[in-house]
């Protein structure tokens, strides 16, 4: 069985019909359908269960609505994106407090820092606060934290480092940096979200794949990011067929088979391990026996 440990099928790219990526015999095919196949589809290969995070004040509302029409099969977070926290009113940051109370809600975020944009459009001190407080939020209601953090390393973990919120633990969602930054998190008591950035093209992912082959395969999580982050398939697939393609949880068997490849491990020990690692962390409420 395998768990995606962030996706957001509450976002507008599922709306309606539309193509999609998913692994079969000969390695990617893109088929077309809509959100309720998808997850027929996902449940019909082994892959019965994703966590949505939010990403905006409205977005957590909308989820919340998607995972009651998918009990126990699709579990809320609630947060807010560093990127979309400029654009938050600061007085609605009560409505995270009250939405992170819902039944069923397993983490906070996904939050953090984001410097990848020009400086004037990054607004940091306003990423600073809504961060803070959705880690002082976490520790209030005791839930782990679900963390974007993109060339921002440094002040992260410096806040990281100090906040009471590291003893709940959490994952850095979407990692895609060297050994070294991945070790930082890991002495933090964090895991590591993996998922399309190891399906790349060496050039763009030796250094993380040196930073997998080390990781402690109990501290890795599976992701996809859907909608986003597709695994390089551009010699198989030209850019008109792989254009508004969404991804999904069903590329999830190739990122095992290449966290696998780079530990010296057999699929199975991987999707074994990296399922029971979501279930502890989350405290989700699926029996390990299951597995």
């Amino acid at each position: 069985m395998i768990i995606d440990s962030h996706a957001h099928y509450n976002h507008a790219a599922y709306k309606n019909s539309f193509r999609y990526l998913c692994c079969d015999k000969n390695g990617y095919a893109i088929q077309e359908g809509d959100l309720a196949q998808v997850l027929q589809a996902q449940q019909e290969a082994n892959i019965p269960y994703s966590i949505e995070p939010g990403i905006n004040i409205k977005s957590c509302e909308e989820m919340l609505v998607l995972c009651k029409a998918y009990p126990e099969r699709l579990f809320p977070a609630i947060g807010v994106h560093p990127t979309r926290s400029v654009f938050e009113k600061w007085d609605d940051r009560k409505k995270l407090d009250e939405m992170a109370a819902a039944d069923g809600v397993i983490a906070i975020g996904e939050c953090g820092l984001d410097y990848h944009y020009a400086r004037k459009e990054q607004h940091r001190f306003r990423q600073y606060i809504w961060f803070l407080y959705q880690l002082n939020l976490a520790w209030k209601r005791k839930l782990p934290v679900i963390l974007h953090v993109r060339d921002a390393h440094r002040d992260a973990l410096r806040i990281l480092r100090h906040h009471p919120v590291r003893k709940l633990g959490g994952v850095i969602h979407c990692f895609h940096d060297s050994k070294e930054i991945a070790q930082q998190y890991l002495k933090l008591g964090y895991h590591i979200g993996i998922g399309g950035s190891a399906l790349q093209q060496e050039e763009r992912a030796k250094d993380f794949w040196e930073a997998i082959a080390e990781m402690p395969l109990d501290r890795i999580l599976l992701e996809t990011d859907a909608p986003y982050i597709l695994p390089y398939c551009k010699d198989i697939f030209t850019p008109k067929q792989l254009r508004r393609v969404r991804n999904t949880s069903l590329i999830l068997p190739a990122v095992i088979e290449k966290i696998a490849e780079l530990k010296g491990l057999s699929a199975d020990e991987v999707e074994r391990a990296t399922t029971k690692n979501v279930i502890r962390l989350f405290s989700l409420p699926i029996e390990e026996k299951m597995l």
